[in-house]
């Protein structure tokens, strides 16, 4: 070996020494550390020393690699884990840095903001036993965050949905809320929805925020299902008048991915959110936002500021009105107000929801916005539950302003509107 690549295979060494030091100084006795300073300026000097002779700085390099194996613990000698967790701490510790004082990610669960913005949407096969195959859904899965879903019987027999009532004696489709994991790893509160087949029970589970009630309807396309009494369960079924044999597959679909985005977590420091911004805030500051009375939850939802402190809005033939005036900061405001291609206009809230109307209930009907307060819309007003329902966002709610859809690589992808 040249005495240069000696050199810098020492001034490693000295490296690794001054890191056990640094780390292990309180676990090392006072004598073998002035063992490891002896050994340490020994092999600082020769590297200095331009006369030095790579015999006699290998020796030196030797006696401080013995000691080192010694007292280095876990330090020394370096392994891949040793060796990378630094790495991998400074660059989480980045990461968690960025996310909270910069951007922020955020994956948009629903279509509240269709069509400016995708939630998760079901891609049903029109043969539901013509299963994709591995390579299909591995590209689906890398471009449009696809995740594939299939339920099979186990049996023959006729096919049936559970029910069950609602809050004002309506009925939907039952399912429960299960704990599960997401990619395989992370704690997620998933929705179990169950499909009788001859009387079996047969189980599926979706994202507790997808519209699997949609989807299950929208498989059975064409058919007219009928509403009976079961003498188990829940008491009620949709019967489908459809037979399935065992092994046939009852549903078959994909689960797209909703846009994937970043969230600008520091201008709203600099410049105060305004009428037309697409914002996240928090519900955990707003009682009752996900139905109960008394409910306070803790998620991420993302809408449109369609209104903000002094301002008075109402909605009127599909349109949003600030002062009198028609909303015209962003296209999404006219696209409604024209109910141009999917965009369906504004409208008043339903009273069949879940949660009480608030705001805008009905022709004529103005909010006065307080200081320090947004309403929230989505662009999806027919399918948004927003401040319509559960009021105003409060300044301090606020989390910042959707800049840039990265993922899936759909034509939403880029800058957010």
């Amino acid at each position: 070996m040249s005495i240069s690549k000696q050199k810098k295979a020492a001034k490693e060494l000295l490296q690794a020494a001054h890191k056990v030091f640094h780390y292990r100084r309180d676990l090392i006795s006072e004598a073998r550390l002035a063992e490891l300073d002896k050994a340490v300026g020994e092999v600082d000097g020769m590297i200095r020393d331009q006369s030095a002779k790579t015999e006699a700085l290998a020796v030196a390099m030797d006696r401080l690699d013995a000691l080192l194996r010694k007292i280095g613990g876990k330090m020394y000698p370096k392994t891949f884990w040793n060796d990378n967790l630094e790495v991998a701490l400074v660059a989480a510790i980045i990461v968690i840095g960025i996310r909270t004082f910069f951007f922020q990610p955020f994956i948009i669960p629903t279509n509240s903001m269709y069509p400016t913005y995708s939630g998760m949407n079901a891609v049903l096969y029109e043969d539901k036993n013509d299963a994709p195959a591995t390579l299909t859904k591995t590209f689906r899965f890398l471009t449009l965050g696809a995740r594939h879903k299939a339920l099979v019987a186990q049996n023959s027999g006729d096919v049936q949905i559970p029910m069950a009532a609602t809050h004002d004696g309506g009925m939907r489709i039952y399912f429960k809320q299960v704990k599960g994991k997401k990619w395989g790893i992370l704690p997620a509160v998933l929705a179990e929805y169950t499909i009788l087949v001859g009387g079996v029970p047969h189980s599926i589970r979706v994202p507790a925020d997808f519209d699997m009630q949609s989807t299950l309807l929208d498989s059975f396309e064409g058919v007219e299902p009928e509403l009976i009494r079961t003498s188990g369960g829940t008491g009620y079924a949709l019967d489908l008048h459809t037979q399935a044999q065992a092994g046939d597959s009852i549903l078959r679909f994909d689960i797209t991915l909703g846009d994937a985005l970043f969230v600008d977590r520091i201008s709203y420091h600099f410049k105060r959110p305004q009428a037309g911004d697409p914002f996240v805030f928090r519900t955990r500051e707003i009682p009752g936002i996900e139905g109960g009375h008394d409910n306070i939850v803790d998620k991420y939802y993302i809408k449109r500021i369609a209104g903000v402190g002094g301002e008075t809005i109402e909605i009127k033939d599909g349109a949003l009105l600030v002062d009198g005036e028609p909303r015209d900061e962003v296209e999404a405001y006219g696209r409604n107000a024209r109910q141009e291609g999917e965009y369906g206009g504004y409208v008043y809230p339903s009273e069949n929801a879940a949660s009480p109307a608030k705001l805008m209930t009905g022709p004529g009907v103005q909010a006065n916005i307080p200081e320090g307060k947004f309403v929230a819309l989505g662009d999806n007003s027919a399918n948004s539950l927003d401040s319509r329902y559960w009021g105003y966002v409060p300044e301090k709610a606020v989390i910042g302003k959707a800049v840039f859809i990265y993922y899936p690589f759909t034509k939403r992808w880029g800058l957010a509107e």
